[in-house]
């Protein structure tokens, strides 16, 4: 049974509410500009995704989809500006950068790479999503607590005992290279 416009709209607009505020926010402190130019990127951000609601396939969950295209709106606008946006690396030297190519330092960063992919591996299922949700898909305690219907304080100390797992288990590696 297809929906009618008017639910849709009430969703469409429970999910402005709620995001709004936060999009804006994090967008002014992106763009370190007004809070007019900030409101037109999130604005825009909302129009194409309602404009496109049929065909929008979402993976990582609603507030990473919005945070993220929000980021890309603004990359969209300085593109179009032609502005640089800040990149710490532009401010590196040259020999330094290229002693992070190195083949042999490449390597070694992929292999410290896949050894704490392991490590992370090794956690508990719950907590292992729990850390994995926070570090890489960038969702607040809140945010995690909600979509997996367990408290705050549970995401804090799923995170509490990843941490520690992962900073013992950091340093037995340390000691054995």
């Amino acid at each position: 049974m297809s929906r009618n416009i008017s639910e849709e709209q009430r969703e469409f607009d429970a999910l402005f509410l709620k995001y709004y505020p936060g999009l804006v926010r994090f967008s002014k402190s992106l763009m370190n500009s007004g809070q007019a130019e900030a409101e037109d990127v999130v604005q825009d951000v909302f129009l194409k995704f309602w404009q496109r609601r049929k065909g929008v396939a979402i993976h990582t969950g609603m507030a990473s989809y919005l945070y993220t295209a929000v980021k890309n709106g603004i990359c969209d606008l300085y593109r179009k500006k032609k502005i640089t946006t800040y990149d710490p690396v532009d401010f590196v030297d040259d020999q330094q950068a290229d002693y992070y190519l190195e083949p042999d330092r490449l390597l070694m960063f992929k292999q410290l790479h896949l050894d704490v992919d392991q490590m992370i591996a090794l956690l508990p299922e719950r907590t292992q999503l729990v850390f994995r949700m926070s570090r890489e898909d960038q969702l607040s305690y809140e945010q995690i607590a909600q979509l997996l219907g367990i408290s705050v304080n549970s995401v804090k100390t799923h995170m509490y005992r990843a941490i520690k797992f992962l900073k013992e288990a950091f340093e037995r590696y340390n000691s054995l290279i």
